[in-house]
Order: C-alpha cells, then sequence, then structure tokens
C-alpha cells in the first residue's frame, strides 16, 4: 500500500486520477515517447531503460550530466504515469494506491541458513514420533485441594509441605536419611541436565569451528601455490596434505639403490631354488583328476544309450541333429 497526497473529498473508491490536468498547471511535459518502452515493476517500483545509448549523444562534463539528467527524468516520469493510473482508494483522508505483487526476483544478500543441529533428547523424540506438548505452570493438588506452581517461585515451598515424610520400602533401613538421598537424587538429576546442555553447546559449537576451518583450508587450495604463501590466522594449523603420494627414483645422481634393485630381480629369475606350494599343487591335480573321471563316465554312460538304440534310430537321431544345426545357421544368416 503506497499512500499518495491527500484528499479533501471522502470518496471511497477512485479509478485513477487525471495526471494531464494535475502537472500541466506546472507547465511541465508528462508525455514522454521512447522507441524502446520501458520494463515496469511496479510490485517493487523499479524500471528497467533497456533502450540503447549513442555515445555521441552521451559526450562528455556538463553536456553528459545534462543528458543523464533529462534520461532519468523521463524514465521516472512515466513511472509515477503508471504509478497514478492504478486503482486507489481513501484511508483517513489519505489516497492510498494498491501495488501489484513484484514480477523481479531479487537475490538473497546472504545465503539459506543451514538447519540447527539437533540436540540428543530432541533426535530421540524425532525417532520415537514424540511430539512436544506445553504445559501450564499451575498444577492441581488433590490433597491440599489447591493449585500449586509445578515450577519456578514458590515451587521448592510446595514440595517441603507435600515430601515432609517418605515411605521406607520393606528392606529398607529404618535409620537411613531418606529424605537426604531424594534430594541428592534431584540434585543429580539437574548436575545431569546441565552437563547435557553444555555438552549440546560444547558440540554445535565444534560443529561451527569445523565449517569454517574447512571453508579456509579451501580458500587456501584454491590458490596457485596450494595456500604456500597465505597468511594463516594465530592458532590456524597447517593445513595436512591427504593421498599417497608416488615417489619416483631420481633420474641423475646415485645409481647405486637402481643397480642393487636390477642384481636382486636377476639372481630372483635365475636362481634354482623355487618355492613351490606343495598344497596349492595337490590340490590342482587333485581337480584334474575328478574332472577328468566325470568326462570319462559321462562318454560310456553316451556310449550304452547308443548301443541300446537301433541303427533306424540312431540315423533318425543324427538327422535331427543336423536339421536342428543347419537352421539354426539359416536363422543366424537371415539375421
Amino acid at each position: 500500500m503506497l499512500a499518495t497526497a491527500p484528499d479533501s473529498k471522502d470518496t471511497p473508491m477512485v479509478n485513477s486520477i487525471n495526471v494531464d490536468e494535475l502537472l500541466e498547471s506546472a507547465g511541465r511535459s508528462i508525455q514522454v515517447e521512447k522507441d524502446v518502452p520501458l520494463t515496469l515493476d511496479m510490485g517493487s517500483l523499479t524500471a528497467f531503460d533497456m533502450q540503447p545509448v549513442e555515445m555521441s549523444k552521451l559526450g562528455q562534463g556538463k553536456a553528459r550530466d545534462a543528458f543523464l539528467m533529462n534520461l532519468t527524468r523521463d524514465n521516472t516520469q512515466l513511472l509515477f504515469n503508471s504509478l497514478f493510473s492504478l486503482p486507489s482508494t481513501v484511508v483517513e483522508k489519505v489516497k492510498c494506491v494498491q501495488l501489484p505483487a513484484p514480477t523481479t526476483k531479487l537475490p538473497r544478500e546472504k545465503p539459506i541458513p543451514k538447519p540447527k543441529t539437533l540436540t540428543k533428547w530432541e533426535a530421540f523424540a524425532k525417532s520415537k514420533g514424540i511430539q512436544k506438548k506445553k504445559r501450564g505452570r499451575m498444577l492441581y493438588d488433590e490433597v491440599a485441594k489447591e493449585w500449586k506452581p509445578r515450577y519456578g517461585y514458590k515451587k521448592a515451598g510446595s514440595d517441603k509441605e507435600q515430601n515432609w515424610v517418605v515411605e521406607v520400602p520393606e528392606n529398607g533401613d529404618p535409620y537411613k536419611d531418606w529424605l537426604g538421598e531424594k534430594e541428592d537424587k534431584k540434585k543429580e538429576k539437574a548436575a545431569k541436565n546441565e552437563l547435557q546442555r553444555l555438552q549440546n553447546i560444547s558440540k554445535e559449537v565444534k560443529l561451527k569451528s569445523e565449517a569454517i576451518n574447512q571453508t579456509v583450508k579451501q580458500a587456501h587450495k584454491s590458490t596457485a601455490s596450494l595456500g604456500k604463501f597465505q597468511e594463516k590466522s594465530k592458532d590456524e594449523k597447517k593445513a595436512k596434505a591427504k593421498g599417497k603420494h608416488q615417489k619416483f627414483a631420481p633420474v641423475s645422481g646415485d645409481t647405486s639403490s637402481e643397480k642393487e634393485k636390477s642384481l636382486a630381480l636377476i639372481s630372483k629369475i635365475s636362481s634354482s631354488s623355487v618355492s613351490v606350494n606343495k598344497e596349492k599343487a595337490a590340490n590342482q591335480e587333485l581337480g584334474a583328476t575328478i574332472k577328468r573321471s566325470r568326462e570319462a563316465e559321462r562318454e560310456n554312460r553316451a556310449n550304452k544309450r547308443r548301443s541300446k538304440m537301433g541303427v533306424k534310430a540312431q540315423t533318425k537321431h543324427f538327422d535331427k541333429k543336423k536339421r536342428q544345426v543347419s537352421r539354426s545357421g539359416k536363422d543366424k544368416s537371415k539375421r
């Protein structure tokens, strides 16, 4: 909603304002013609002039300033003409214009914030589907028939009034301070909650510091020297290079190491004492023997089957096999 000049007439709705009559009295021209029309975004009250500027008209010094002033004035005039042509209403004797929705998408000033890390309890509640329910501060006591605070102001006094006696278990020591033990458990629970709260804070701070360190290391690596000559902060540690680095033998200088490696390789090849894995060789021989026996057994079964068949049956069988082979060859040639 944009407010304009106040109006004496209290009219509920005005379709448009006569800009010509309003500004002609001031001796100013409101009709502006441009070869390329402006791109207007009335929702953001912005105008974009896409018309190219001729360098000959731009000039220098005062001529340039006068040209830019006239160009700005014309574009602003077109923007206000569109603004005054929008429907307007009167609110408390002030004309207000309802702006349309903006069409220009502006970039964010800062990046989208990352989601906050969950605490241990929040992660557990999310996994179990526990929803947070807001409880009232006051709780009705059925014994005292009155409302007592659940926490905060006057909570300690109500606890003393309610828990002035403790029931001793059957096998419990009657001379033990059960009230004192209950107070100690309460203090331990409070200390545990405080410890968990501090752990959650330290975890969040650690994650933030790790993210900052990672960003700094990435920025250092993006330089040509991989951060070698980059200035480091006070407590910043030197970044360790990750991954394996392959080492190559020197191509010049002392060649004694290369000579020793070559001699060791030659002696290993020429040596007669070759280590043989006897168990592996025996297993390979056993596997080959089993394979040969299976092939022989398969051949014997085939011979027995042929001996049982007659001469005609054998010829029919072999003719059928030949036809199948010739048919498969024709299919392949067609393909």
